[in-house]
């Protein structure tokens, strides 16, 4: 079990964070200069926090100004997004590094060259591999050690995707083969889903929401949450009508249903609608009772091709806010969607999510 309470006061903020993991993969996830990287140097010794608690199981790696544990002693592995090899040293060695430093009992160099499938690679000096090989040989020289904890500083951002997605299946395997406890630092949602367990939300160096991976991106605890997640359709509405059926909000000039929530008419709500969730009615096709809701027209704004997914703002008259849509390329492929295009959207009932603890913010704004 890792425990970790601390701060650290610096000139643009003070890191203030508190959590425990476990046996699991914890993704560290926010903005850049959210804290993340500070959190993970404070745990593996490379920044002294000014107060607070950092234990792994029994061990006590800092406990206030007396007590602090150099980075060796840890029995810590850490990657980060630069590899940081050994250009003078091959494979083998470059793995081999960590054993050094270590009486505790460790992997085999054999071992681990062949879980991090470097077999073939073991006297080839780092210039000689790719990217993706040499983060391999950056994992091995952290788990040769064996550790209980490994820190990930962004280790796969400079890598394409089939690289990253053979990576992170080899670490997953890992993490549930040795019970290890993993802290993954990520600025990519992708990322954090394909390898996460959990999902901690850091911002100007407070945790802002931590849990289950799923719970935390489909019910964010807050606004900041919500926008740091992702969401681009966040907006304010005010209750019409409020029953066990559901709720109506008034949004501009449309309204809009929504699942029952504890709200009562002529209250003023935050909510948000993933831009997955917002569907284009197909003029002539037979309607269902999901798409039939919540339709408004509008006039596409602008298009942009991600390669996995399209993006798509949609200006509609009487809404105070654009729409955003997001679907796979083919979704819409016989539309032939284009700037200037009219069409019908429908934003998902049940998809729809009320922020929590946001209401009076914008019941104050409304007044």
């Amino acid at each position: 079990m890792l425990r970790v309470d601390i701060r650290k006061a610096l000139p643009q903020f003070t890191l203030n964070v508190a959590f425990e993991a476990a046996n699991e993969i914890l993704v560290l996830f926010g903005p850049s200069g959210a804290g993340k990287s500070l959190t993970l140097g404070c745990i593996a010794g490379l920044v002294r926090p000014d107060a607070g608690l950092i234990q792994l199981d029994e061990q006590v790696f800092f406990r206030g100004p007396k007590h602090f544990v150099p980075p060796h002693r840890r029995g810590i592995g850490v990657v980060f997004q630069g590899y940081a090899l050994f250009p003078h040293m091959t494979v083998a060695q470059n793995v081999a590094y960590g054993l050094r430093y270590t009486p505790r009992p460790a992997a085999s160099v054999e071992e681990i060259l062949h879980r991090m499938r470097l077999e073939n690679l073991a006297h080839r000096y780092p210039h000689q591999l790719s990217g993706g090989q040499q983060q391999r040989v950056a994992l091995g020289r952290a788990l040769i050690l064996r550790p209980r904890l490994l820190l990930l500083d962004e280790p796969f951002a400079a890598l394409d995707r089939g690289v990253r997605e053979h990576l992170q299946a080899d670490i997953a395997a890992l993490q549930r083969e040795w019970g290890l406890t993993v802290l993954y630092i990520t600025h990519n949602l992708e990322d954090a889903f394909a390898l996460g367990d959990r999902l901690a939300v850091l911002q100007a160096g407070r945790l802002r929401q931590i849990g289950p991976i799923g719970e935390v991106f489909h019910r964010p605890a807050s606004r900041s949450v919500a926008e740091i997640t992702g969401v681009k359709n966040i907006w304010e509405g005010e209750v019409v009508e409020s029953s066990v059926a559901g709720l109506r909000l008034r949004w501009g000039e449309h309204t809009i249903e929504l699942p029952p929530a504890n709200c009562v008419a002529g209250q003023r709500v935050i909510f948000y609608i993933r831009p997955e969730d917002v569907k284009i009615v197909r003029p002539g096709k037979p309607l269902t009772e999901v798409i039939r809701r919540n339709q408004v027209r509008g006039r596409v704004h602008r298009i942009a091709d991600r390669g996995i997914a399209i993006s798509m703002t949609v200006l509609c008259p009487g809404a105070p806010e654009p729409v955003h849509l997001r679907f796979p390329p083919r979704s819409y492929e016989d539309m032939g969607l284009h700037v200037g295009q009219e069409v019908t959207l429908s934003l998902l009932r049940d998809a729809i999510v009320l922020i929590p603890g946001e209401g009076e913010e914008a019941t104050r704004r409304g007044r």
